[in-house]
């Protein structure tokens, strides 16, 4: 039999090793895909792992800057990314920033940087891949504080406002405007915003500043006028003439005439403050600077080269088509002095109520112009002067705002600010004193029609009263129910006395009411005894910590066999008030501040 011989071709063998390699080549890209998909997944996992930590860390520390620093925020901020697994050696290369909207809410930004470390793909070279995610936070802090005790009257009674110019100390009471502040290092504005209901009746929004320069006149004895509540009660109908006296008659200080009236209270358990005139306003501006910039000190004499140059700045905030806001400014009007230099005090307003650029009420002569540049006045017209004004979706308000800004000097320019339709200006005077007899004597003849001035979370107020007095603070909804309401006051001496007591005027004081400083108690808030400075002794100081003022309303704790204020006391809204003794022309500041929920903005 015959065999045949088969021969091997040449190039099998090497087609064998070619085989090898390419299966090797193969299984090393399939690995190679295997880790990249598992690695892929895994920077996935981390990038979603870590975009959460940045949002929880960004919401937890924006709250904190409330009081407190972008330190106090980093750390809170960084305490959540722990929290949340994410290294340390990443937390610490974290960039933060803090912003202050034109809405007045507080922004806090985090950014994040972590280099993932790979598994697989460092087989072909890569070793890490960074990723970085942002989130800022958005917190709105700041209470409404109402502006005065009268706000929809426009009268002057128990107290006004004051700002200090940039050249004086804060011990004097104005904790921000001085330029060495320590809280505020820079020119300062205050901040009002000039609330509108969806219901206001009339087109038109007068605003109104009272004396809002910082001159003040000579004249020291003045005819008196009483309400027809004191002449009712026996005072004389026939003006009388009183002066100044003391150290009221200089005329760097000023003068508040005791008209006689207050003693009737006493006498009268059924007459109100508020109707009754305790005071004849001379002069509420005082005189000061040492002439040495930041420190305290008042000339010998009046010397109106000290007096405080204040600026008041109207705007609105626009809705744009495409749904941002713009702001624009309308009308501005700076104070006078009346040193020669800055102007020559020629406005007449000195202790009388204007509308800078709007009409002249019936008993004004002189015309308040608008600073240069204005496109508008301080009255103004709803419908044409505030084209696509910002409305809130949940009221239906609207909102005008305010900026006070002392410009120069160093003394305590006094004022107040109203605002409301203009249907008074024939018959209810400019002039403080006559508009407050006729106001009082005539209930209901300057109403605001709703319209309220709010301090935004900063009141700097001087008191004209020397015995306790009952003042609203802010309108606390339903919804802050369990929530906290932050109070702190800075520079309260100068007669102010403790303790201090605060209440709802929805709730009988009997059932739910609150009392701070009474000596060698601990505060309802927990802080033990003597620990904060007390009315009267917090000079160039803040009270701290804040008053804390939990609102009642949540009964899930309370037992109703043994009921407590704290856990059993309804509570359906109402007006915040807190009863306080300052001493008689102190100034000092509010600060109010409320809990709620941050929200992520981006």
């Amino acid at each position: 039999m015959m065999k045949t011989k088969i021969e091997e071709h040449p190039n099998h063998k090497k087609e064998k090793g070619q085989s090898l390699v390419l299966i090797a080549l193969a299984i090393t890209g399939l690995l190679a895909m295997v880790g990249l998909a598992v690695d892929i997944g895994f920077v996935f996992a981390r990038s979603s792992q870590l975009q959460a930590a940045v949002d929880a860390a960004a919401l937890a520390a924006v709250t904190e800057l409330t009081g407190g620093s972008i330190a106090d925020a980093d750390l809170k901020a960084g305490q959540f990314l722990n929290t949340n697994d994410i290294p340390d050696f990443v937390v610490q290369t974290m960039q933060s920033s803090t912003n202050n909207t034109i809405l007045s809410s507080t922004e806090y930004s985090l950014t994040v940087t972590w280099p993932v470390e790979l598994y697989f793909l460092k087989l072909v070279g890569m070793d890490t891949f960074t990723i970085t995610k942002s989130a800022t936070a958005a917190y709105f802090p700041l209470a409404d504080i109402y502006a005065s005790r009268r706000v929809d009257q426009g009268t002057v009674s128990t107290s006004n406002q004051g700002i200090f110019g940039p050249d004086i100390c804060t011990s004097y009471g104005d904790p921000f405007s001085p330029l060495n502040s320590p809280w505020a290092p820079e020119i300062y504005t205050y901040q009002y915003r000039i609330l509108i209901p969806p219901d206001y009746p009339d087109d038109i929004l007068r605003v109104e500043l009272f004396d809002p320069d910082s001159i003040n006149q000579s004249a020291n004895t003045h005819n008196i006028v009483h309400t027809k509540a004191a002449v009712d009660r026996g005072l004389s109908a026939v003006p009388e003439s009183k002066s100044c006296t003391g150290g009221s008659s200089n005329r760097k200080n000023p003068c508040l005439i005791d008209t006689g009236e207050l003693a009737l209270i006493n006498q009268d358990p059924t007459i109100d403050i508020d109707q009754i005139n305790p005071y004849w306003f001379v002069r509420i501006d005082e005189n000061r600077g040492s002439g040495t910039p930041g420190v305290c000190g008042s000339p010998k004499n009046y010397d109106p080269t000290r007096n405080t140059q204040t600026n008041f700045l109207l705007y609105y905030f626009r809705e744009n088509p495409d749904g941002t806001v713009t702001r624009v400014n309308l009308a501005s009007y700076t104070g006078q002095t009346g040193d020669g230099a800055r102007d020559n005090g020629d406005h007449d307003t000195d202790m009388r109520w204007v509308t800078p650029g709007g009409k002249l009420s019936f008993d004004q002569s002189t015309p308040v112009p608008v600073d240069a540049g204005s496109q508008k006045t301080f009255e103004l017209n709803i419908n044409t002067d505030l084209p696509n004004i910002l409305v809130d979706p949940a009221t239906g308000n609207r909102y005008v705002y305010l900026d006070v800004t002392s410009i120069s000097g160093a003394s305590e320019n006094g004022f107040e600010i109203w605002a409301g339709p203009d249907d008074y200006i024939n018959t209810v005077p400019s002039d403080v004193n006559d508009r407050n007899i006729y106001v009082i004597n005539n209930p209901g003849s300057h109403s605001s029609r709703g319209v309220t001035v709010f301090g935004l979370g900063r009141l700097p107020m001087n008191s004209n009263f020397d015995s306790p007095i009952e003042i609203p603070l802010l309108y606390v909804g339903p919804e802050m129910a369990g929530q906290s309401i932050f109070v702190r006051l800075f520079d309260t001496d100068s007669g102010a006395q403790p303790p201090i007591t605060f209440f709802f005027d929805t709730i009988s004081e009997d059932d739910w009411s609150l009392t701070f400083g009474i000596k060698g108690q601990t505060d309802p808030d927990g802080v033990p005894a003597d620990s904060r400075c007390l009315p009267g002794s917090c000079n160039n100081q803040w009270v701290d910590p804040p008053y804390e003022i939990k609102v009642p309303g949540i009964l899930d704790n309370c037992d109703y066999q043994n009921p407590t204020m704290e856990d059993c006391t309804p509570f359906y809204g109402g007006r915040l008030v807190v009863r306080y003794e300052g001493g008689f022309s102190d100034t000092y500041g509010w600060e109010i501040t409320v809990t709620g929920l941050p929200y992520l903005i981006r």
